[in-house]
């Protein structure tokens, strides 16, 4: 089940990343199609990552690769689990962006209701964090390949363990 949902996760994210770098290039009145794939896609990786939390919390640990440290292990983790938390928080905060804003929030054409009221009050805030966690998790996505690349080369724990899915 894991490494169904860590590659599901990372395919969805990899598309809607994509989109993220092209949407604020494309025209005001062109956006439609590009917000609508934006917020299902955002919903998919969202649902995921919130599986994933519940998975981190409920599901089997997942032991250290042999020759590795537990801390060492314990440490990629935290930072997987950073990432994948940082992607929950960016979807909560994209519904609640939308909704200050008085856009709908599309699901491949069906409408989620709005549940907060459009307000300058919530846009700015919760649009500018959701903006800035992009960066945040470019950051932790540095991290994990840095702290990947000095695992293998220093405990020969292997590339594969970087993929997604992975027991990490």
């Amino acid at each position: 089940m894991a490494t169904f949902l860590g590659w599901a996760l990372f395919v969805v994210f990899f598309v809607l990343f994509f989109n993220i770098l092209n949407l604020p290039r494309t025209p005001l009145g062109e956006r439609e199609g590009m917000q609508l794939w934006h917020d299902s896609l955002g919903w998919i990786v969202g649902v995921l990552c919130i599986i994933r939390l519940v998975w981190f919390a409920v599901g089997p640990r997942p032991r250290s690769p042999e020759g590795m440290p537990a801390d060492s292990f314990a440490y990629s983790r935290a930072i997987l689990f950073m990432i994948v938390l940082v992607f929950s928080v960016e979807f909560v905060l994209g519904l609640f962006y939308a909704w200050g804003e008085g856009r709908d929030v599309n699901f491949f054409g069906a409408v989620f209701p709005q549940l907060a009221e459009t307000s300058e009050g919530l846009r700015v805030p919760t649009g500018y964090v959701h903006s800035a966690l992009a960066f945040y998790y470019l950051m932790l996505f540095t991290i994990w390949f840095v702290l990947g690349w000095w695992q293998n080369r220093r405990y020969g724990s292997g590339w594969r363990r970087l993929f997604p899915g992975e027991k990490v």
